[in-house]
């Protein structure tokens, strides 16, 4: 077992964004999912990406017109951002998202958001409700919170454990899932094709399991207002308000 970072340094990073296929179509999705959310820049502008990665959410955010601070642990992720986003109005830090004297000397921010899976990697359920302690001192009055996280509260059983991720001539990668009370167990596993054949590398680290609902009552115990949350394929989605 490593931890978040060591997982992301070792073996993930270097295949982050081709898990998601096109770069620019994720940057669309995310676009897309903000203006039905009608987020716009409409005060001080300024937008705050938690677990930033390769920008999916970042440049989608630039894109609409906000001045965007990333943050991230994995220098290599944010190495791709930086050179994916020329031109935009995006900056990044490396650091733990839970650290927010990180950030909160460039507020206050319109809008906040910790999208993708980024929520289980925190180590315990005390820890996002620190996370949205943090945010909401450092959003504007009215300001919005945009939260999606994989729910691992339903245990999968056998062979459903096994997820495949994504496949290419050359590359192929699965996920294998081992639940225990609060945390799951995920099993990375990339196969490589070189001349001498495919080669196998392997990392496991820690999600935490953790629901809608739950949250829903962190962010309600903060002082933010649900304006959103529903379910979809797997992925818990919330928009929640300042007030």
């Amino acid at each position: 077992m490593v931890s978040v970072k060591e997982h992301y340094d070792n073996l993930l990073a270097e295949h982050y964004t081709w898990m998601f296929g096109d770069h620019t179509a994720k940057v669309l999705e995310n676009r897309e999912f903000f203006q039905r959310a009608n987020i716009t820049p409409r005060r001080g502008g300024k937008a705050l990406d938690l677990g930033c990665g390769s920008g999916f959410q970042s440049i989608a955010l630039a894109e609409l017109g906000f001045e965007v601070l990333g943050i991230d642990l994995c220098e290599t992720l944010l190495e791709e951002l930086r050179g994916r986003s020329a031109g935009l109005d995006i900056n990044v830090v490396q650091g733990d998202m839970l650290d927010y004297r990180m950030y909160e000397d460039r507020g206050p921010y319109e809008i906040a958001v910790c999208m993708g899976d980024t929520l289980t990697h925190l180590q315990k359920a005390k820890s996002v409700s620190t996370l949205l302690e943090n945010v909401y001192r450092n959003l504007e009055n009215q300001g919005i919170l945009a939260l999606t996280f994989r729910d691992f509260t339903t245990e999968l059983k056998g062979v459903e454990r096994i997820i495949p991720v994504r496949t290419d001539e050359d590359k192929l990668m699965a996920t294998f899932l081992e639940y225990e009370e609060s945390y799951v167990n995920v099993h990375d596993m990339i196969f490589l094709k070189s001349d001498s054949g495919w080669k196998l590398q392997t990392s496991v680290y820690r999600k935490l399991r953790i629901g809608l609902d739950q949250v829903r009552n962190f962010l309600a115990k903060t002082g933010f207002e649900i304006i959103s949350s529903e379910v979809w394929e797997g992925f818990s989605s919330i928009i929640a308000q300042k007030v």
